[in-house]
């Protein structure tokens, strides 16, 4: 067992880190169609319409790329 104990110490010290919050602020959310918005963090997106959608938010951020 003793032997063991510096295997555990070491798997403890390096085990994977909380997970971090994104800073800044919150995304922008679609309101018109065609307006630029953050598809997900650095990537920029626009606002479109979702395909079949018959709710009250059917603008969805789509990836320029």
């Amino acid at each position: 067992m003793t032997r063991l104990a510096p295997v555990f110490i070491a798997v403890l010290l390096t085990a994977c880190p909380n997970k971090t919050e994104r800073k800044g602020p919150e995304p922008q959310r679609c309101e018109r169609f065609g307006q630029p918005c953050e598809f997900s963090p650095g990537k920029l997106g626009s606002c479109v319409e979702r395909t079949g959608c018959t709710g009250p938010n059917c603008l969805i951020c789509q990836s320029q790329h």
